[in-house]
């Protein structure tokens, strides 16, 4: 008996010692486990608030580098003052000492018909010119102002470069103009096509 007492106590002690070495080993493992996922936890929030401290920087530099990029609205008036600009409603330039310089018009001039259209940034705008002296647009409806459009003796150089056709710039308004000879008056159209008229 003696012999299984031994055997028995030996086998128990083994299981006891293997059960209390399996729970040490588990409770260390366990910790271990959790201060990596702690560590992992840790390391990810400093990554996304490097992250988005990283990503509000660069929002932040964005907004400096155009804020620096873009004068402000005195700084553009100085510029515009210094420079001199247009004023369209008084037909001058004015400058910082508010002096007034009349703006030197061109004035609008005849072009050769291969010249025409020929600036890609100019419009190209055809006319219609009647026998009785009346400009029209391509609605027929005159035009009042013909001498700051085309110039008034620009009409008067039909057959210069083409019988019925005579070709203008007009740099102010980058536009080339094509205006046609109509051998008709402007009244027998009107009564014709009464339409453009009475709209």
């Amino acid at each position: 008996m003696n012999k299984i007492a031994t055997i028995l106590a030996f086998i128990s002690g083994a299981a006891i010692g293997s059960l209390v070495t399996w729970k040490l080993i588990e409770s260390k493992y366990k910790q271990i486990a959790e201060e990596e996922i702690e560590s992992v936890k840790e390391v990810f929030s400093r990554k996304t608030n490097e992250k988005e401290v990283e990503e509000e920087n660069h929002k932040i530099e964005q907004k400096e580098i155009k804020i620096k990029e873009k004068p402000s609205l005195k700084e553009y008036s100085t510029i515009l003052q210094e420079q001199g600009y247009f004023d369209y409603s008084t037909n001058t330039i004015k400058y910082k000492n508010n002096k007034e310089v009349d703006k030197e018009v061109k004035k609008p001039y005849v072009i050769s018909p291969d010249d025409f259209g020929e600036i890609d940034d100019y419009d190209t705008i055809s006319l219609t010119y009647y026998s009785d002296g009346i400009l029209t647009d391509d609605l027929d409806d005159p035009i009042d102002d013909v001498d700051s459009i085309v110039g008034i003796e620009s009409l008067s150089r039909f057959g210069e470069y083409e019988d019925d056709s005579v070709f203008v710039r007009n740099d102010d308004m980058h536009t080339d103009y094509e205006i046609l000879l109509d051998v008709r008056n402007y009244s027998d159209v009107v009564n014709t096509y009464p339409h453009s008229v009475e709209e």
